[in-house]
């Protein structure tokens, strides 16, 4: 099943910018870490960072460091991807294929999810939430939209 991101960005926004990222909001409003009334999920905070932190107007991430990113995607992303991110073919019932590079560029929320909590529908994506900080996530992500 295919979830729709862009749905879940509109959701995560209602569900409170300040409540994830504590930003300025009255005192009180946010609740505990923890808490009975923390209902947001990691999987809803980690794209919530996305959304508000890290995507500039044009989808692209902000603040990566590629030579970084590339290294890292040499040594986690390359085995299964290639070097240039061209291995799979992510519709491969189209006439014109899209690949890695292609879909950071057009669809990172759909990439952010799939890379920190990989994919059940494609065997073999494993999630990197627990195996990469949040930092060299950056730089994977922005060095993937610099591949074709």
């Amino acid at each position: 099943m295919r979830r729709s991101f862009r749905t879940l960005g509109i959701a995560l926004c209602l569900a409170g910018y300040g409540l994830v990222f504590g930003d300025p909001a009255p005192a009180g409003d946010a609740p505990e870490p923890g808490s009975p009334g923390d209902t947001l999920t990691r999987e809803d905070k980690r794209m919530a960072y996305l959304v508000y932190k890290l995507l500039d107007k044009d989808g692209k991430i902000k603040g990566a460091n590629l030579e970084r990113g590339k290294k890292l995607f040499y040594q986690n992303c390359r085995g299964c991807h290639n070097l240039d991110g061209r291995r799979v073919n992510f519709t491969p019932m189209e006439a014109k294929p899209t690949y890695l590079g292609q879909r950071a560029r057009d669809d990172m929320p759909t990439f952010w999810y799939q890379m920190n909590f990989g994919d059940e529908s494609r065997e073999g994506m494993e999630p990197f939430y627990d195996e990469l900080t949040l930092d060299e996530m950056v730089d994977i992500a922005g060095y993937a939209q610099t591949l074709p």
